[in-house]
């Protein structure tokens, strides 16, 4: 006898068997290896929403996307850096202040985007607010093969 909602017979073994190939589908992509977003202790908190492999190539590699979320606490800031890759930013709650290369210190509010070109400096950057948090979305398309999403600014001036 069965109990609803399960099926009984072959359908359910069907059904049973598409479920987990779709769990360890799903958890393969969970256990990849993904570049890494670290960020000094006292920085921001980084968390990977998303990492697709991208059918279009980069510079004649695969490429790929990563999505990240990145929360500074109130007050918080980051140290002076670059990505490897270009970034697209989209500010989800709060203000913060940043600069790109050797561009105007810019204000971004809650809905405001920014683009960082590859290895650009991306400088100055603190949230506003000494009560509220401040989120963005952030999107990489970069190679595969990238490791290191955060490039502190001593280590690209040493290269």
């Amino acid at each position: 006898m069965c109990l609803k909602p399960f099926k009984c017979g072959a359908e359910a073994l069907k059904q049973f068997m598409m479920g987990m190939t779709v769990c360890l589908l799903f958890g393969a992509n969970l256990l990849a290896e993904e570049p890494v977003h670290k960020m000094p202790a006292n920085g921001p908190a980084v968390k990977v929403l998303r990492s697709t492999d991208l059918e279009e190539t980069w510079d004649g590699q695969p490429a790929k996307l990563t999505m990240v979320e990145v929360i500074w606490k109130p007050g918080g800031s980051s140290a002076d850096h670059r990505h490897p890759c270009p970034t697209f930013v989209y500010v989800l709650e709060g203000e913060l202040q940043t600069r790109v290369g050797d561009g105007p210190l810019l204000q971004l509010k809650k809905g405001d985007t920014l683009y960082e070109p590859a290895f650009a400096l991306h400088a100055d950057t603190r949230n506003l607010s000494d009560s509220d948090p401040v989120r963005v979305l952030a999107i990489h398309v970069h190679p595969r093969d990238v490791k290191q999403f955060v490039i502190p600014t001593d280590q690209t001036e040493a290269e």
